[in-house]
This record gives C-alpha cells, sequence and structure tokens, in this order.
C-alpha cells in the first residue's frame, strides 16, 4: 500500500540508509488495477493506492513524499501481455507506458519477462522498452530479466543486453534461505567466465531481483531464514560481485547487527568501486572458496568462503601471489578485514601466504 511505502520512505531518510547510498524506493509486482483506464493507461489499485487524482492514476502523494525524502523512485511491469502475477503488462503499450512512467517521476523500472509469447517477443519487447524510456527524455535506471528468461532455450548475448538494459537477472528467485545463497553461489562461479567480462559502469550482473517477498539482487539480510554468518556471507559475495544491492525486508523492525551489515560503509565501498569491474572465484580447496575482485587504486577485495556446514571454524591459508596474477602485492601489500569485523592485518612481502579462520557458511572479506 501506498502507507507502506511511504513509511519505508521515512525510515530510509530519517535512519541513514539514504546517506549510506540506498537511494531507490521500488514498488514489485501488483501494484496495479486489473484494467487500464480508458485511455489505455495503467493505473494503480485505488484502495492500496488512493491517493492519486483524477488522470493520474499512481499516488501523487507517494512519489513527492519519495523524492521529498531525496530518494528515488521504483516501479514493475513486464514485457508481455501480463505481469508474473496476471496484471497488466506493457506488451503493445511499451511507449505509453514509458511515457506515463516517466510523467509520475519513475525513476527505475523494473521490467520482468513473464508471459511473452516468444523469445522473438521477448526481445524486441526489452529492446522497444529501453528506446522508450529513452525518448521520454527521463533518466530511468532499466531493470531487466531479459537473459534469465532467454537461458533454458539459449545462450543470452551480454553485449547486445547492456547496450539496452542497466542490469540484468541471471538466476532464479532469491529466498530467504542458505541453500539460495549458496545456489546462486555456486551459478555465478560457473558461469563466470560469460558474464565477469561483460558488467561495468553502465551495465551490471543482478544474481537476483524476485518478488516482494524476499527485492532486487535481493539482500535478504535482517529477515528470518539466514544466520549471522550467512548473512555475512551474502554482503560479501554481493559486493565481490559488484551487484546492485536492494534490500527486501522491513526497515521498520529491523535488528541492530543486521542494520550494522546492510549499512557497512567499507563493504558498499568496495560494491561501488568506481573502476566497476565484477570480482570472480580464482579457486576451490575441499570446502573452501576463493574469490578476488579488481579494485581502483591497484586495490583488490578479497574473499574467503567456507561452504562446510557443520562443525566450528576452520582455516584456510593461500599465498599472496594467487591474487592478481601474482601482482596485487608485488613487492608488498597492506592488508585489511572488513567482515565479519573490521580489522588491520598489517603488511605483508609479495612471497607471503595469508591464513584466515572462517566459521561455517561463513565468509572473511579482506581489503588488499
Amino acid at each position: 500500500s501506498e502507507r507502506l511505502f511511504m513509511e519505508m520512505a521515512d525510515v530510509m531518510a530519517a535512519e541513514g540508509w539514504r546517506d549510506a547510498g540506498y537511494e531507490f524506493v521500488c514498488i514489485d509486482d501488483c501494484w496495479m488495477a486489473p484494467r487500464r483506464d480508458e485511455h489505455g493507461r495503467l493505473q494503480a489499485d485505488p484502495k492500496r493506492f488512493p491517493s492519486g487524482i483524477p488522470k493520474l492514476p499512481l499516488s501523487v502523494c507517494l512519489q513527492v513524499q519519495v523524492h521529498s525524502k531525496g530518494l528515488k523512485l521504483g516501479i514493475y511491469s513486464d514485457v508481455g501481455n501480463k505481469t508474473c502475477a496476471g496484471f497488466p503488462g506493457s506488451y503493445n503499450h511499451y511507449d505509453l507506458d514509458a511515457q506515463t512512467f516517466a510523467s509520475w517521476g519513475v525513476d527505475l523500472l523494473k521490467f520482468d519477462g513473464c508471459n511473452s509469447g516468444s523469445l522473438e517477443l521477448l526481445a524486441e519487447g526489452y529492446r522497444h522498452m529501453s528506446l522508450a524510456l529513452n525518448k521520454t527524455g527521463r533518466s530511468i535506471v532499466y531493470s531487466c530479466e531479459w537473459p534469465f528468461y532467454l537461458r533454458p532455450v539459449q545462450q543470452p548475448n551480454y553485449t547486445e543486453i547492456k547496450q539496452y538494459c542497466n542490469h540484468w537477472r541471471n538466476f532464479f528467485d532469491v529466498y530467504d534461505s542458505w541453500n539460495s545463497i549458496k545456489s546462486i553461489l555456486d551459478w555465478t562461479a560457473l558461469h563466470q567466465d560469460s558474464i565477469v567480462k561483460i558488467a561495468g559502469p553502465g551495465g551490471w550482473n543482478d544474481p537476483d531481483m524476485a518478488s516482494v517477498v524476499v527485492v532486487l539482487s535481493q539482500l535478504v539480510i535482517g529477515n528470518f531464514g539466514l544466520s549471522w554468518d550467512q548473512a555475512v556471507t551474502q554482503m560479501a559475495m554481493w559486493a565481490i560481485m559488484a551487484a546492485p544491492l536492494f534490500m527486501s525486508n522491513d526497515l521498520r523492525h529491523i535488528s541492530p547487527e543486521a542494520k550494522w551489515l546492510l549499512q557497512n560503509k567499507e563493504v558498499i565501498a568496495i560494491n561501488q568501486d568506481p573502476l566497476g569491474k565484477q570480482g570472480y572465484q580464482i579457486t576451490k580447496d575441499k570446502n573452501f572458496q576463493l574469490w578476488e575482485r579488481p579494485l581502483s587504486g591497484r586495490a583488490y577485495a578479497v574473499a574467503v568462503l567456507n561452504h562446510q556446514e557443520i562443525g566450528g571454524p576452520q582455516n584456510f591459508t593461500f599465498p599472496l601471489t594467487f591474487l592478481g596474477n601474482g601482482l596485487a602485492c608485488n613487492p608488498a601489500c597492506s592488508v585489511r578485514q572488513v567482515l565479519p569485523a573490521s580489522r588491520d592485518w598489517g603488511v605483508y612481502s609479495w612471497v607471503s601466504s595469508l591464513s584466515a579462520e572462517v566459521n561455517p557458511t561463513g565468509t572473511v572479506l579482506l581489503k588488499v
């Protein structure tokens, strides 16, 4: 409802979320009325978004509230004739819907891929909406699910997708569970040769942007299903993967620990590093995975992930020559631990090794 979104905007502005970099208040599927208006335009559900005025179906109150807080407004539509939940889709209405969203002051469009009919219509629709958004003259982030719907049938052309989209979903809905987080990381490592190289300023791989239950490249931190170590792993690995950070949780009732993690400036700085390179897995050893991400200023973010689900903490030791094709620490480097707690590890020479103690399903995030 509009009340929920306005309350969330208030909390984002008042409790440090906006200042940490979380800019968008995003409305997912099911915001629409079951039918378009007499002019063919989308309209919001009148019971849940009642503050609209004639000819402007989305709540004026809501978009004014969001923008007055220094935030931006995100909305949802679908490339097909119906959304995934069965509400009106944008097929045959791409230009009209783009103009409608721009007139409402929308700053981000999540464009789903249900009910598109064929892969040709899917691709045509994503291209068409991209051009239609640009024609409005308003800067609107374009969030696509294009490759997710292609993958069961054919390999996505990421070069083309990046020409049209600002970020794109690759994998199934993320859920508030360790199995879900683990499966996303495993899929990303398996396909990193095809997806890592395309990511960069203007276009990003999105591990998931799914339903309102669990929203967008979603951080499910602060909900019920993840342990503390698993929440640390998600935050660390989303930063390594240069994933867009969208939270899906109730900020009115979040724990201080989850708030600290989600607002951690050192982790967000890694995620938002201006070099814009996505990280990748460099080695696996039994239950451990070692990932790195090149950063600006010749630095690297390094994640040591322990896949073991039982037992106690275990140590993983690796030579610094593993990092940056042997150049990350040549001839010496400083090492700082960012997660699960921040502390300096000191200065190491090129021929040194590092040893990290990692809890089961946990991650140690370093900056080298």
